[in-house]
């Protein structure tokens, strides 16, 4: 296998120098810590002034932030609240909701009318027959003049909504029960709820609150959806799973009868580190995820997701963010680190698009593996051969592609365009074998190929790495290292592998100055 080797070490070498610290496209303006107290959900809002604030749920309440100097964000105001970690909010025609997990914590109804002078507060429970029974939320949502609360368990744990008449005295007029609802998106007469413990999103009529429908549902990627928001013209449903290596998905969602996996996207810096929440920005997804991570991906063609920012700004969970104020400016806040303001540059994607077929028979390939080098962006093709990639940046790339039994093909100078396809088609040449398998390293047998949860290396014992100080390695295509063991004897197990993503694995050993050839597995 003369090829595959040198091209791992490559791409390792790529992965390995990406600086974790990093930002592109995200500067860091303002931070304002909270410890010892932990961050959960937030919200823009612009008080009649002008003036724009942070409204950020903390573990002890709400905390009202003047966002007016950014760089210098300033708690004017906390509303109490029971200790919780779990703290969501959302505006409604100068009023905010603000929900928690603790129960006895209700909804917090904050009267914002007359910052930045003052607030006014009180905690609702629910009215008329539901009269004490709003006792916590999961996540609520405030929209055209209605209170949707979610995840709740008393009144119900699918959707419980009021009217916001009044919004200081809301009204329960109707409720959504059929299943557990962790996160709703509510637009016009439809609501897209997020049922995680069923591992879908549910398609809702609600065009009479009083007695919502279901219409459909839908199974998510990583099969938890924690949330979900729509694009601007409704056509496309991104999602969120709340699960290690889970990606975000993106829906066409023009045909409820034919709902359609588009694509799929992972943070380039942390891949195993899922995004929480998605926001929809026109064309652009902010994703506040697990750690540490802000990022920004160019949804302009949503079967071709690219990520053109990030910023990774500790370990802790980032549990959302807000781009939507006037000034253009982001806040997300960090569970652990506090809250962060950052100037986003919306960065268009660059993008790299083609069909990989077989040189001799033009017939096309599936599971090729397409790379810009240089970036973390590379693509699978499809059983019609067709690859859909890109960058973030615009530049002269080299585009490698690779496939089991097929020579790698390496080219250079390909100019990919701010806001461009690049078109390149990919012609692959058989790779020529003498005596010997490419994917077999004559004293290394691994098996099961294809694999589900579990690996097993077996090593005669006249092998040179059945020893115990060989190392082996279990990598992605990519060369990042997903786990190493230690030689044992015959047979050694990687275990836990279910939550890999589908694709193309390599294992080698090394045994003092000797490695062995890369052996390549398949995980379903």
């Amino acid at each position: 296998m003369p090829n595959l080797l040198p091209v791992i070490a490559c791409l390792s070498i790529i992965c390995l120098s990406r600086n974790l610290n990093a930002q592109l496209n995200l500067q860091q303006i303002g931070h304002l810590p909270y410890a010892p107290l932990t961050l959960a959900g937030c919200k823009a809002y612009v008080d009649s002034t002008g003036g724009e604030w942070a409204l950020v749920g903390t573990s002890a309440g709400l905390s009202i932030v003047d966002l007016n100097d950014p760089a210098q964000p300033v708690e004017r105001f906390a509303v109490p609240g029971l200790p919780n970690n779990w703290r969501e909010l959302r505006t409604w025609n100068g009023f905010a909701y603000v929900g928690s997990e603790a129960v006895g914590s209700g909804i917090t109804i904050v009267d914002l009318r007359e910052l930045p002078d003052t607030v006014y507060w009180k905690v609702w429970y629910g009215d008329g027959a539901y009269d004490s029974l709003v006792q916590r939320s999961h996540t609520v949502q405030a929209v055209d003049g209605n209170l949707y609360i979610f995840g709740g368990g008393n009144v119900t744990s699918g959707c419980t909504i009021a009217d916001l008449d009044d919004p200081w005295n809301p009204h329960i007029i109707g409720k959504y029960t059929l299943n557990y609802v962790h996160d709703g998106f509510i637009r016009g007469d439809t609501m897209w709820t997020s049922e995680i413990y069923e591992k879908q999103f549910g398609v809702v009529d609600i065009s009479d609150r009083t007695d919502p429908q279901l219409i459909t549902t839908q199974p998510t990627p990583g099969a938890f959806n924690h949330n979900a928001e729509l694009s601007d013209d409704s056509k496309i449903l991104f999602t969120t799973d709340e699960v290690p290596n889970a990606p975000l998905g993106a829906f066409d969602v023009s045909d409820l009868n034919n709902i359609t996996l588009l694509d799929t996207y992972l943070p380039t810096q942390k891949p195993d580190k899922e995004v929480h929440n998605v926001r929809v920005k026109g064309n652009f997804l902010v994703n506040p995820s697990y750690g540490g991570q802000l990022t920004i991906v160019d949804a302009t063609r949503p079967d071709n997701l690219i990520e053109t920012a990030w910023a990774v700004v500790g370990t802790s969970l980032v549990w959302d963010a807000d781009p939507y104020l006037p000034s253009g400016i982001i806040f997300a806040t960090a569970k652990n680190e506090g809250l962060f303001v950052f100037q986003p540059t919306w960065q268009q994607a660059s993008w790299l698009e083609g069909v990989v077929t077989d040189s001799v028979t033009g017939m096309p390939l599936s599971e090729a593996k397409v790379f810009v080098l240089g970036t973390p962006n590379a693509d699978t093709s499809k059983f019609n051969g067709q690859y859909k990639t890109g960058a973030a940046l615009p530049g002269v790339y080299t585009v490698q592609a690779l496939k089991a039994g097929y020579q790698t093909k390496t080219i250079p100078g390909v100019a990919l365009q701010t806001g461009q396809v690049t078109m390149l088609n990919l012609h692959l040449a058989k790779e020529v074998v003498a005596t010997q398998n490419i994917d077999k390293e004559d004293d290394i047998r691994v098996l099961p190929s294809p694999f589900t949860d579990r690996l097993t290396v077996e090593m005669p014992l006249h092998s040179r790495w059945n020893n115990p100080s060989t190392v082996i390695w279990l990598t992605d295509f990519s060369g990042r290292i997903i786990s190493e063991k230690k030689a044992a004897g015959a047979q050694t197990v990687f275990g836990n592998l279910e939550t890999l993503p589908a694709g193309i694995y390599v294992l080698t050993a090394q045994n003092g100055q000797f490695k062995s050839q890369p052996v390549r597995v398949v995980k379903e």
